[in-house]
């Protein structure tokens, strides 16, 4: 980021002052009848003067120094670089948990998602949408923002219908400083229910310039806890890993079709810059779960350092407008429009001059 600040603790305890000045505020506003719901959006719009201090602060929350969006060279410094430059809209569609059909579809995607058996605009639809016993409720505009109906339950429409305009109420870009999610439709979807948490296993391929560096397996799911473990492309445990997140399921099995996955992909990347292309497994059948282009919120280092440097070495910021008028092309041809609102800090190009070290974490 500019050298409007250099510190990062001093950065963060500014940004905290007024978090709490503005959460005062906004909570006072709304004892006194002045406002009505969550605080959120007024909480978010008090703390930050900027997108780039946002996206700046998000990261600093996870990392012992401040992002360098002038001369980035970790790799989430990179990603999130993306969020406060000219945005490419393919980003957006792709988030969408509808929309990225279209775009599966145009890439002849060999792994489509579960079924879609209802979707709508506004939670009051619900009501009236014809569902299967057993289904899977979800935001189209979130992340994690999931229900599964297992068929035992039978939760009322009505509750499912408060729930989506519970979601409605908070703006997913403004927890984490994601802006790639910004502007997009709060839409729902219910899908089938292929199984249950604890019988998919998730294959997670992260990606750069359309290449597979590694793979990310998940299982074991139950609630907010699961087993996770990184693999090379040969399937051999990696030697590096997200700090916090040590392996717990090593023991995964390698898929079966892990050559038809790694091509499926980079063939599913290979308009992006950075993307995570994730698949999941139930039984025998390999279904589409997601692109998604900030893992972790783009927020937590790789252990050890000296791989962040690695990672962001293999990405080219120097390549984005190719990637922006690829992207704004597909984007046109499968005609998505997020409405995107304007942005708060100007785009800019990085100066690529070699930062000496890895920074002040050490190696």
């Amino acid at each position: 980021m500019p050298r409007l600040f250099t510190d990062r603790d001093s950065f963060v305890r500014r940004i905290e002052r007024r978090r709490e000045a503005a959460r005062w505020v906004a909570n006072a506003r709304r004892k006194v009848g002045l406002a009505h719901g969550p605080t959120q959006a007024a909480i978010y719009d008090g703390t930050f003067r900027s997108d780039e201090e946002a996206v700046s602060y998000f990261y600093a929350l996870r990392n012992d120094h401040l992002p360098d969006f002038e001369n980035p060279t970790w790799v989430n410094e990179k990603v999130r670089w993306q969020f406060i430059n000219r945005p490419n809209p393919l980003m957006g569609l792709a988030a969408d948990k509808i929309a990225v059909n279209s775009y599966l579809n145009y890439k002849g995607a060999r792994f489509m998602p579960p079924e879609t058996v209802a979707a709508g605009s506004q939670p009051e639809e619900l009501l009236s949408a014809s569902l299967p016993k057993k289904f899977a409720l979800k935001s189209t505009a979130s992340s994690g923002q999931n229900y599964f109906e297992d068929g035992t339950r039978g939760t009322p429409r009505t509750e499912l219908a408060a729930q989506l305009a519970r979601w409605n109420q908070l703006d997913y870009w403004r927890h984490a400083g994601e802006m790639h999610y910004r502007g997009l439709r709060k839409r729902w979807i219910a899908e089938e229910l292929v199984g249950t948490p604890e019988q998919i296993v998730e294959y997670k391929f992260y990606c750069l310039h359309g290449e597979p560096m590694f793979i990310l397996a998940i299982s074991g799911r139950s609630g907010t806890n699961y087993n996770c473990a990184l693999f090379d492309l040969d399937w051999k445990l990696t030697d590096f890993h997200w700090r916090g997140y040590a392996a717990t399921a090593a023991s995964t099995e390698r898929p079966a079709k892990l050559a038809t996955l790694i091509e499926e992909a980079r063939r599913l990347s290979e308009d992006f810059i950075h993307v995570r292309v994730d698949f999941m497994q139930c039984g025998d059948r390999i279904m589409f779960s997601e692109l998604t282009f900030s893992g972790g919120a783009a927020r937590n280092p790789f252990m050890p350092l000296v791989k962040n440097v690695e990672f962001g070495d293999r990405i080219d910021l120097g390549r984005s407008s190719e990637y922006i008028e690829r992207g704004e092309r597909i984007a046109s041809e499968l005609d998505w429009h997020s409405g995107e609102p304007v942005r708060l800090a100007p785009a800019r190009e990085p100066r690529f001059v070699a930062r000496a070290g890895l920074s002040s974490q050490g190696a």
